[in-house]
């Protein structure tokens, strides 16, 4: 496997505007960090699917605290993703914060990120929210859970579902996810953690009804190789704090890909098909930096978060 250590929160280093890597047969990777949106959009090709993935949000909606480059947010994820138009919404796990203080309670400010973040996501009409570790510690201390499209295979609870089924390109594509689920003295009322590596149920039913399956995973690297063996699962999408520029690469019948730490770099996967088999695949990284424009609703959304923030701040720690 090929890798670039091309950290986003360091100082961009003089690329073209396009950079490509090339990897196992009909692999490939373009790192995009240079233009103004529209010169950032992928050029015209065959591909029969388009998959626009980010994750690790954490309940921040706002670009990443780097002093040099910040990038990611929301709103700028937003706009990249109703500029390529036609494609599939995907947020993987730690989309939630689980900030817990150090006699166990929540953090004051974590339920009104969540807040926030849940809106966020509707108005991005995001298609599948993979629920990990966090998300379900998050969850479990809701009133009710999100109208959300909300997946796991091994963590159930209100409003998640084994895996979704979406149609796109002449395709039916299915989701679903595992994600580790933590030591037993974490506590997630209303939301059961199982062993991912028992998730192959759910593959076999999902493969039945789909012509791809897209698995995502989080921490659960050893149950993903596992279920993998089936040859039911197309590509799997790794969230797991990676800031390194990777080009795709196979895991038996899978390609494997991963996404950006805290949404810094937006990912779009352009898969391309013939006869139901994956014949190519281009993993696209878009930096999310200042010269990418805001989303106005999301844009707004996020005002409205970090003035809530600004509020309750001042509220618990003015003099």
């Amino acid at each position: 496997m090929l890798t670039l250590l091309l950290i986003a929160c360091s100082k961009p280093m003089p690329l073209p505007q396009a950079h490509r890597v090339s990897g196992e047969d009909g692999l490939s990777a373009d790192l995009v960090s240079r233009g103004e949106l529209g010169e950032r959009l992928a050029p015209p090709d065959d591909a029969s699917v388009v998959i626009l993935y980010s994750g690790e949000q954490r309940g921040d909606m706002a670009p990443c605290g780097c002093a040099d480059t910040p990038r990611g947010g929301l709103p700028r994820t937003a706009a990249y993703m109703n500029a390529v138009g036609d494609s599939i919404r995907v947020f993987g796990a730690s989309w939630l914060d689980d900030g817990t203080t150090l006699d166990g309670q929540p953090m004051a400010d974590a339920a009104v990120k969540n807040t926030h973040m849940i809106s966020g996501l509707d108005a991005l009409r995001v298609d599948v929210a993979h629920v990990g570790l966090t998300d379900a510690i998050a969850l479990s201390r809701m009133a009710e859970a999100p109208h959300l499209p909300m997946v796991s295979a091994n963590i159930a609870g209100p409003g998640v579902s084994p895996y979704t089924i979406i149609e796109h390109g002449g395709l039916r594509i299915g989701f679903t996810g595992i994600a580790a689920p933590g030591h037993i003295a974490i506590s997630t009322p209303g939301y059961t953690r199982t062993d991912p590596a028992d998730a192959g149920s759910v593959v076999e039913d999902l493969a039945e009804q789909t012509d791809l399956l897209v698995l995502l995973n989080d921490g659960a690297t050893n149950a993903s190789k596992k279920l993998i063996r089936s040859g039911h699962i197309d590509v799997v999408i790794e969230t797991a704090k990676y800031r390194a520029f990777e080009v795709p690469f196979r895991q038996g019948s899978a390609v494997w890909v991963r996404s950006h730490d805290q949404g810094q770099r937006l990912g779009e996967l352009r898969l391309t098909t013939a006869d139901g088999q994956l014949v190519a695949v281009t993993d696209r990284k878009i930096d999310l930096d200042v010269s990418m424009p805001d989303d106005a609703t999301l844009g707004h959304i996020a005002k409205e978060a970090e003035a809530e923030l600004k509020a309750l701040d001042r509220a618990l720690f003015a003099p």
